[in-house]
This record gives C-alpha cells, sequence and structure tokens, in this order.
C-alpha cells in the first residue's frame, strides 16, 4: 500500500544544518564547543545562503561568532529558528562576511572551509555511524515554534579549527529513539517548518 502525505505546515527553509556538540569532559552537563552551519537551498523571504554559528571555551574564549554571505539569512534564522536560551540568539552580534565551500563524502567525512577576512574555519565530520531519518514537532514548552525533518549522520569524529588551533573538545553518544546518535551530526535535507495560523 503506497501512502502520500502532505504537511500543511508552511515551509519557511530548506537546506542542510551540520551540527556539533563538543564536551571537555563526557559527563559535563554543557558542551564546551558548540558550532552550527547552514547552507539553504530555499528561503522564502532572506533567499539562498550559508551561515556559521560558533561558540568554542577555549577557540573564542567562550563568546558566539558568526559568519555568513547573507545576513539577512543570518538574522533571520536567529530570530526565527534559534532557541532564546541558544548561546547565538543575540542579535548584536557581529555578521562577519565569509565564503563556505564542502568537500568529502557523507559515507566517509565531510569537511566545511570558511574563509573570512581574518578567519580560516575548518569543521570536520567523520567516522560516522548509520544514517537515520527524523522528524521533530514544535514545543511550545520549549518555546520552539518550528518543526523540522532531517536526514541525521551522527559523527563519531569532530573537529574543529581556527586558523591552525583546533579544539580538544570531543562528541558524546547519544541515543534518538531506537538509533544510536552523537552530539556531532550532519543534518541533510532538513526542512524547516512552522503550523499555519
Amino acid at each position: 500500500m503506497t501512502m502520500n502525505f502532505t504537511d500543511p505546515s508552511e515551509l519557511r527553509l530548506s537546506g542542510q544544518n551540520p551540527y556539533m556538540m563538543l564536551y571537555e569532559n563526557p559527563d559535563d552537563s554543557a558542551p564546551s564547543t558548540q558550532v552550527s552551519i547552514w547552507h539553504v537551498q530555499y528561503h522564502p523571504e532572506a533567499g539562498p545562503g550559508s551561515v556559521l554559528y560558533l561558540n568554542s571555551k577555549d577557540l573564542t574564549d567562550g563568546k558566539t561568532v558568526i559568519y555568513s554571505d547573507n545576513e539577512a539569512l543570518a538574522r533571520w534564522i536567529q530570530n526565527e529558528i534559534t532557541g532564546p536560551t541558544s548561546a547565538w540568539k543575540d542579535n548584536t552580534i557581529p555578521v562577519k562576511p565569509a565564503s563556505f565551500s564542502t568537500a568529502g563524502d557523507a559515507r566517509y567525512q565531510i569537511t566545511e572551509t570558511i574563509v573570512g577576512h581574518e578567519d580560516l574555519i575548518t569543521l570536520t565530520w567523520g567516522n560516522f555511524l548509520p544514517a537515520f531519518a527524523g522528524i521533530t514537532a514544535p514545543n511550545p514548552e520549549r518555546q520552539s515554534t518550528h518543526g523540522h525533518y532531517a536526514v541525521y549522520v551522527p559523527a563519531q569524529k569532530a573537529e574543529v579549527v581556527i586558523n591552525g588551533k583546533a579544539t580538544a573538545h570531543k562528541p558524546i553518544p547519544r541515543k534518538r529513539g531506537d538509533w544510536d546518535n552523537m552530539s556531532a551530526f550532519l543534518a541533510w535535507a532538513e526542512s524547516w517548518v512552522r503550523p499555519k495560523e
């Protein structure tokens, strides 16, 4: 039996959102390094573009930095998608212009390279666990007004390097339903939707 399903929600964004939460110690309650990189193919208002949000205890002194080739998109993600307690929710953080490139194969290793006026950043995900598809519903209790669909590729290895200096922080294992997951992962074919009012 074949079933086709159309989500009645409003499509707000579609693209990729590789993510890292890296820990200084596996038992820490909060990550020491966080990375969220967006490659957006479709956005109804801001258009396509790439954005990097990065916060690291040892590489940025705990401060958030933002790089993008589309500042309007970077601000839109902050305002509409980013959770209220996120390290990069603050709209006063400058958006630094940068170029983005991706290399590799999601079966083995993916490297993102971000080149700014003064910074060279490389982000690497590798040693992947089996991929799976996931759905996240809106959660009003967490002030999350959007849901999203994505293909997740958990990475047992993850590295952040800024101007030649690498973080020592590492991803940790997690579970998502019956699937083995990690705190670092590729999130591809990601589409964010918002229930119509």
